[in-house]
């Protein structure tokens, strides 16, 4: 076993991505495969939680470049898990998945933000997951993806 699978499993990215999902509304697949990448790296998400303006993708990218030399690396590592989690939330009726788009179902009891059952790393995400929000709010799925060098 290594220490992603001790780490970082399906359960902990259930919880970010269910909170994105629950916080944008509807969600395309491509930005849903995304998440992961930022959320369960510790250094990012210390940056995306702390206390300086995000304006754009683009300016995070610039303040932050060390959080970015090894994305694409972590984006391949964490697709399959991406994948599976997306599943396992439509399975447990947390999520519709209607062609390319994720749409949260607000009549799901899902609300890990209010306990503090989740643990604390699940907790900090919950600040980050909300400037992600803002970052990948009215970029399209191309631009991010070029933006993030995302080689597929």
């Amino acid at each position: 076993m290594n220490a992603f699978t001790m780490t970082n499993n399906e359960a902990l990215a259930s919880i970010a991505i269910g909170y994105m999902t629950k916080k944008y509304g509807v969600i395309s697949a491509a930005k849903s495969m995304l998440i992961l990448p930022f959320i369960l790296h510790p250094q990012t998400v210390r940056k995306l939680r702390g206390s300086s303006l995000k304006r754009s993708l683009e300016e995070f990218i610039v303040k932050n470049p060390e959080c970015f030399t090894s994305f694409n690396a972590r984006f391949l590592d964490y697709l399959p898990t991406s994948v599976n989690t997306v599943t396992i939330l439509r399975e447990m009726n947390i999520v519709q998945i209607h062609r390319d788009q994720i749409k949260f179902n607000y009549q799901s009891n899902f609300s890990p933000e209010y306990t503090r059952v989740v643990g604390k790393r699940a907790i900090d995400f919950f600040s980050a997951i909300d400037a992600l929000v803002e970052i990948f709010r009215g970029q399209n799925e191309n631009s991010l993806y070029l933006k993030l060098k995302i080689e597929l």
